[in-house]
């Protein structure tokens, strides 16, 4: 086995189970739809102004406390290790979450739920990146299993809340949409609260602590090629960069990236595989993925409010969460390729958007689409690690995309809130993210065409170390 193949042992299964654990809470923020309710006929006791708006802004501080984060997460991984930072993150998931049991205003839940969003974005990636290290073949598959635990904790601990809260199945009053006041369903929400903090920390600290680190990652290289008696493997991150005039030594096998080599310049490139986010920036080819995953991801974040202001303005609820993440969709992603995988979810999601728009009347169709834009959004969602990944190396993709996340976060909400600024109905919306999402997916189709010719890491390395791939866009 040579040092890009997968690690299959005790430490590198344990992480694995641990990354899958770990994010049964970093996934919290996605059962916000089924506990507002609760919680707003227990905030309007002390505020009669609380509504289910103002409700949901919760939401949206728990998105972009993550969002805000995930950079800092990844640096924070690199200086005190993947289980250091899981600990700090189940840390704050939980005393945010067993705080808000004293909250009695919107400000100050907001506040302590910030927290919570803060926690899941220092501790996002860090399962994830360590268990990179482990499968450098198999990322799809790695993203798929852990990710699975994303969808399945707002599942559980939904449920939980839900049977926590509510288990005589209470209805709300059919005038005011809440709760009565004097009901047991609002006297037990400050406890509710704190069942899921002392949960969560459980979870998280579980999780955490079975986290093995790798050795490092030139110590196994060499360790393994003087096992299996091979040479030392190329050392392509090397700072010194390369010119036309001085090309690498490459064995021939890594020749498949020789399709976009541009022959002839004698610019010199900074050739390291492993960029910096510093150098990702720089590269033309982060923001071509920044603004991709824009506009195929943004819909499915309006679409998702959008469900819930509709249900809960109907006095409904509604556990509205991405979907669980098929771990098939994954295999899939590392059998014809994550970019393939990504344009395909890219393109069928505004057709299935349109078919959403169109079908609001007939219940079985509505209900049809809106699983499977869930389900394609999800697998969208979850690929972008692997391809930070593979787009710019495994020593950084902490940092890096964490950046490509804070990016991605920000312009969403920007975007969200500009949409719901103009006043335009929800159907009308519904068409201006259909045409966003096919400017998407032509996006998806310019990044599979630059990387067309590159069909593993080995030719991504080769391919990045003789051209700039950035600067073909």
């Amino acid at each position: 086995m040579s040092y890009q193949e997968d690690v299959v042992s005790v430490d590198s299964i344990l992480s694995l189970m641990g990354g899958t654990i770990f994010h049964f809470i970093v996934g919290i923020k996605i059962m916000w739809g089924n506990v507002t309710p609760y919680i707003t006929s227990y905030l309007v006791q002390f505020d009669p102004t609380v509504n289910y708006h103002s409700t949901l802004n919760v939401y949206t501080a728990v998105f972009l406390g993550q969002a805000l984060f995930m950079y800092a997460g990844g640096q924070l991984e690199k200086n005190v290790g993947p289980r250091m930072t899981c600990f700090i993150g189940a840390a704050m998931i939980s005393s945010g979450t067993y705080l808000s049991s004293y909250c009695k205003s919107i400000s100050t839940l907001v506040f302590c739920q910030g927290i919570v969003g803060i926690g899941i974005g220092v501790s996002y990636s860090a399962p994830i990146v360590n268990s990179f290290k482990y499968f450098k073949k198999s990322k799809g598959i790695v993203t798929g299993v852990i990710t699975t635990g994303t969808g399945m904790g707002p599942f559980l601990f939904g449920l939980v809340a839900t049977t926590f809260v509510n288990r005589e199945n209470y209805l709300v009053d059919p005038t005011t949409g809440l709760y009565d006041p004097e009901s047991p369903v609002v006297r037990r929400v400050p406890s509710m609260f704190r069942l899921l903090g002392m949960m969560y920390g459980v979870c998280g600290v579980l999780g955490s602590s079975i986290l093995v680190s790798p050795p490092e990652e030139s110590k196994m290289e060499l360790a393994q090629a003087s096992q299996n008696g091979e040479a030392a493997p190329i050392n392509t991150s090397n700072k010194a960069p390369y010119t036309f005039d001085q090309p690498p030594i490459i064995p021939s096998a890594l020749s498949k990236g020789k399709g976009h080599q541009r022959y002839g310049s004698r610019v010199k490139f900074e050739t390291r595989f492993e960029l910096t986010t510093e150098q990702m920036i720089k590269d033309s080819l982060c923001w071509l993925l920044i603004a991709t995953k824009v506009c195929t991801g943004v819909a499915g974040f309006y679409v998702a409010g959008e469900i819930l202001y509709l249900l809960l303005s109907s006095v409904r609820e509604l556990e509205i969460k991405l979907p669980s993440h098929s771990i098939a969709t994954y295999k899939v992603a590392d059998k014809i390729g994550h970019f393939k995988t990504l344009e395909l979810t890219a393109y069928l999601s505004p057709i299935f958007l349109a078919v959403y728009t169109l079908t609001v009347e007939s219940k079985i169709c509505y209900g049809i689409s809106v699983v499977t834009l869930f389900a394609l959004w999800g697998a969208n969602y979850c690929l972008l690690p692997a391809i930070v990944s593979f787009l710019f190396g495994d020593k950084h993709v902490g940092t890096n995309y964490g950046f490509v996340f804070l990016m991605f976060g920000l312009s969403c909400t920007f975007i969200i809130d500009f949409a719901g600024a103009t006043g335009l109905t929800f159907a009308t919306l519904n068409w201006v993210f259909v045409i966003i999402g096919f400017v998407g997916a032509a996006l998806c189709s310019q990044i599979r065409y630059l990387t067309s010719k590159v069909s593993d890491e080995k030719a991504l390395k080769h391919h990045r170390a003789t051209s700039s791939v950035g600067s073909m866009i």
